[in-house]
This record gives C-alpha cells, sequence and structure tokens, in this order.
C-alpha cells in the first residue's frame, strides 16, 4: 500500500553572513522490537567515529519528560489505553520536542546523528494497532523527517526469542502485533524507498552494511557540496 507523503524540508539555520550552515546527515534506524536497534547503533557509531567521523547517537522515547512518562508508564505491559490514538499523540509530542531540543542541535555539531527509533516506529506501530496511517503521517507534519531511514528487518519468530531470553516484555511486544507492524515497515520502506537490511544475520554483518548505507549518503553529500 503506498502512502502518499507531502515532503517536508529541514530549513538550515545560517550565520551572520547568511551562509548556510552544513547541517549532519540525520539517520533513523526502525525495525520491530528484537530487530538489534541498540546493538547495531553503538556498533556503527563505534566504526564511524574511528574513520574520523563526528557521530551522535539518540533513542526514541527520549529524555524528555514526556518520554521519561511514555517509560515509566505507557510502555509498560498492564497499561491499558482507552484508544491506540493517544500512544500517537505521546510519542509524537515526545518526538517534537526531541527533535528541536537534542536532535537539531547535533545535527549543527556532528557529522552524523543516529536515532533509534523516529517517525516510522509510530506509522508502524499504531498503524499496526489500527489507527489510520494518513493521520498518523499528519501528526508528523511540525516534525522535519530523517535524512534516512534504514529498516532492519526480522522475522517476528526469531525477533520474540531474543525479547523472552531478556525478560519481561513490554506492552507492544506481542506476536500478533509485531506481524502487523513489520508488514507496515515493509510497506513504508516499498513506498518511500528504504534500504531494508536482513538482521537476522551477526550484528557484524548487519552493522557493516548500515555503516555502508551512511558512508555512501556522506559520500553523495560531499560530492554534490564540491559542485
Amino acid at each position: 500500500m503506498a502512502i502518499n507523503i507531502a515532503s517536508q524540508s529541514r530549513l538550515k539555520p545560517k550565520n551572520p553572513r547568511a551562509q548556510p550552515i552544513e547541517m549532519g546527515i540525520f539517520v533513523s534506524v526502525e525495525g520491530i522490537d528484537g530487530s538489534g536497534k541498540t546493538t547495531i547503533v553503538n556498533a556503527v557509531a563505534s566504526s564511524l567515529t574511528k574513520l574520523g567521523i563526528k557521530v551522535y547517537t539518540t533513542k526514541e522515547p527520549s529524555n524528555s519528560e514526556i518520554g521519561k512518562l511514555i517509560r515509566s508508564w505507557a510502555l509498560k505491559k498492564n497499561t491499558s489505553m482507552p484508544h491506540p490514538s493517544i500512544y500517537a499523540l505521546l510519542f509524537v509530542a515526545d518526538r517534537t520536542m526531541h527533535y528541536m531540543n537534542e536532535v537539531s542541535p547535533a545535527l549543527l555539531d556532528n557529522d552524523v546523528v543516529i536515532s533509534e527509533r523516529y517517525m516510522e516506529s509510530t506509522i508502524a506501530y499504531q498503524g499496526a494497532l489500527g489507527v489510520s496511517l494518513d493521520w498518523l503521517i499528519q501528526l508528523h507534519r511540525y516534525v522535519p523527517p530523517a535524512d534516512l531511514v534504514i529498516i532492519l528487518d526480522i522475522d517476528v519468530e526469531t525477533a520474540m526469542r531474543r525479547l523472552e531470553t531478556r525478560g519481561d516484555l513490554e506492552v507492544f511486544e506481542r506476536r500478533t502485533l509485531l506481524n502487523g507492524v513489520r508488514s507496515i515497515f515493509l510497506e513504508r520502506a516499498r513506498a518511500m524507498g528504504y534500504p531494508v537490511i536482513d538482521a537476522s544475520r551477526s550484528a557484524m554483518d548487519v552493522a557493516r552494511d548500515v555503516e555502508a548505507i551512511i558512508m555512501r549518503r556522506l559520500s553523495a553529500r560531499g560530492a554534490q557540496n564540491e559542485r
């Protein structure tokens, strides 16, 4: 199912001489629970740093007051919401604060900013709960999209085995729901042209592929700036 999404652009701040400031590349790493996002983001950041690239990593829910509320209450397994749209409103409110207070400043000081989860997670998770995808996309009208979205794809059974070894499951970590979430991630990847990485392989192989995609984007940015 192709989703039409209005193109959004991030306005680059200007210095006193009105010359554009080069901003870093904003990368969002997405995938269902158990796909290994945290491990991969950390591995890629470490590798890029060794290459002399300035990297800033972050995640959602963020450390904003709304993000803390989500982690301490909304994601708990026994939390009951009257309607799944409430989750979406909470996540997008946190995301707006996250971008404005953390991501945007980091883009001015780093070559690459990598977020573990961003816009596509709300579209996939709350979409799988039955919320309109068009409405979820419209909720993000004031939130700039990531420059690069990478989907870590893994079958739900493998993901659940990983999650179950971790201990207590969170509210969204259910087989039936994650099957729907995975389907939407893959639909969005096809519609938006996002790269999809097989996350069932070793962390080293997955991280290598993610790093290569980011390096290609950096190279393309550099070539464009030289014109």
